[in-house]
């Protein structure tokens, strides 16, 4: 085998970085937020790629600010997992629940806790499936990298070559002429002015726009008004205790790995060392972190095989069977032994509900039971009394005992797929996550919002289903039609982008003039910043074309002049 990975693991690491994040499109910029035909930016394979993907991922990820960079990488990891799909490539069972339960925000005290885990994804609106799903796909990206950096192959030479290449540095100072200073010098006309302004037309179309109240119907806006009676919910409790108590346990582990294909000797061998081990934490159970710590092959190792505290369905079966049938500070008499190898196990403490947090989520059960069979009749009342009273929904609401709400700004007109029935219901939630009533951007909510007879005859929408049992009807209160902004009101910024337009060339201009007299030495200036760049980069003040440009640059004569 090779050295060349081991040997330069921070180099091939960031030729991942690499492959991972520079495809090049020009013009890209100009068409997203735009959308194709169907509202998408990017296709790879079947798969669609829409302006709402990009930005939802900016808003998880703050430090993502440009919009290119991030479809390129969606892009990226769409053609990963496409070739998953073609493979059929999955994760192990294992892997997800260990990646799952490693994650912060699901963890408390350092240890992962279900119910984090199940309120934050209700608080996101994200499904337990879906999010399991986006995980695994996550597990395979990471397991592809990292069979990538342990496993390259290829000739001594070629990767000799490629080090060298990839570790060139270039030792750089810069120069900057900032456009603004030419500002002063620059008239705008009145003919330009008009030019732009007709010609840019579309820039300074103002979209229709409407104020709304809106009322939302779902199981929870029932569920808070259901009383259960306290014989029922002692009657439930009694039934469903073991579930309603939610039972955890913490337990401390000491792992034997077994690798794939040994020989029963060598399997002997390891179960010895493990029996041996046993005896061990038997006679001094204080000492099982330490032992943990010289012994266990787990990660959980350097806290002393410590794997917090999980309810039942985290863990292999018979890993689970013992660990629930031990009593706090009990160590398990034998090896329990699973696919991953042979376990010392002891219990360190057990958690369940309190007598209050079980009465609390029986009757949140019972109520979202019994708001489920009343939803449907439910919502017919609600569709009644909108269709039949159209201008109002006081008596909706009143009847319902609903609140009716209202839109805090003005919802600016953005229907992008009135077409798509796909995707207005399947990205869009009614087949999968619930929208909210006061997502004013999503089509659908749009569509109802915009329809010719809500707002000029001023009558209720039909009632919305935003999906996941969710309802909402709404109605205008105010509208602003669409209009050309008067080239009066835009003059100002019309001068700004003309001046900025004339300035960037002027300063281009200046720049390849300058370079040519200190090509030529007939000039000099005083360079800053100085600073040394790979091919890598990685530096937020220098752009991947401004590398690209500089290691084009000829150096047999230095100092080496370029523009960028």
């Amino acid at each position: 085998m090779f050295h060349f990975v081991e040997k330069n693991q921070k180099l091939v690491k960031g030729v991942m970085i690499v492959i991972g994040a520079t495809f090049v499109f020009w013009g890209i910029n100009s068409y997203i937020g735009m959308g194709g035909d169907d509202g998408y930016v990017a296709k790879v394979g079947s798969k669609k790629i829409y302006t709402r993907d990009i930005e939802q991922t900016m808003l998880n990820n703050p430090q993502l600010t440009d919009k290119t960079q991030v479809l390129l990488n969606l892009i990226n990891r769409q053609l990963l997992l496409n070739n998953f799909d073609y493979y059929h490539m999955v994760a192990t069972k294992k892997e997800l629940q260990d990646e799952i339960a490693k994650i912060p925000v699901f963890q408390e005290n350092g240890k992962f806790s279900e119910q984090l885990y199940i309120k934050f994804l209700q608080s996101k609106g994200i499904g337990v499936t879906q999010f399991q799903n986006d995980i695994q796909d996550q597990i395979l990206i990471n397991n592809t990298i990292d069979l990538f950096k342990n496993s390259y192959f290829s000739s001594e030479l070629f990767n000799q070559k490629f080090a060298n290449l990839l570790s060139q540095e270039r030792h750089i100072t810069t120069y900057s002429i900032n456009p603004q200073q030419f500002y002063a010098n620059i008239n705008i006309g009145d003919k330009e002015i008009t030019n732009y302004y007709q010609q840019n037309i579309a820039k300074y179309l103002k979209k229709e726009q409407v104020k709304a109240q809106y009322i939302q119907l779902n199981a929870d806006s029932i569920a808070k008004n259901i009383v259960i009676p306290n014989a029922i919910l002692d009657k439930y409790i009694s039934e469903h205790n073991a579930e309603l108590e939610n039972k955890q346990v913490d337990a401390l582990h000491i792992l034997f790995k077994i690798p794939e294909g040994i020989s029963s000797g060598e399997k002997a061998k390891i179960q010895a060392t493990a029996l041996k081990v046993l005896n061990m934490v038997k006679a001094s159970p204080n000492k099982f972190a330490s032992y943990a710590a010289q012994y266990s092959a787990d990660s959980s190792a350097k806290n002393g095989g410590d794997l917090g505290f999980f309810a039942r369905g985290i863990m292999v079966k018979p890993f689970e069977d013992v660990a629930f049938n031990l009593k706090p500070n009990q160590i398990a008499p034998n090896l329990v032994e699973t696919k991953f190898g042979y376990h010392i196990i002891k219990l360190k403490a057990i958690k369940v509900n309190s007598a209050t947090e079980i009465k609390n989520a029986a009757t949140v059960k019972l109520q979202k039971q019994q708001a489920m069979s009343m939803l449907t009749k439910k919502v017919e009342i609600l569709n009644n009394l909108t269709y039949n009273q159209p201008k109002s929904l006081d008596q909706a609401a009143k009847t319902l005992n609903l609140t009716v709400e209202n839109s805090p700004n003005w919802i600016i007109k953005n229907i992008e797929n009135e077409t798509n029935n796909n995707q207005n219901n399947g990205a869009n939630g009614v087949n999968s996550i619930a929208v909210n009533a006061n997502n004013f951007t999503n089509a659908k909510i749009q569509k109802a919002i915009f329809d010719n007879d809500v707002i000029k005859n001023h009558n209720n929408s039909a009632v919305i289903d935003l999906g996941n049992n969710n309802y909402a009807v709404y109605r205008v209160t105010e509208y602003a039609p669409s209009k050309v902004e008067p080239l009066d009101e835009v003059r100002g910024s019309i001068i700004q982008n003309l001046k900025a337009q004339q300035a960037t060339m002027l300063a281009s201009k200046q720049g390849k003039d300058d370079i040519t007299k200190l090509q030529q030495g007939k000039l000099k200036l005083s360079f800053t910043n100085p600073q040394n760049i790979s091919l890598l980069a990685q530096s937020p003040n220098i752009t991947p074309m401004a590398v690209k440009q500089i290691f084009a640059t000829p150096i047999k004569t230095l100092p080496a002049y370029t523009g960028s």
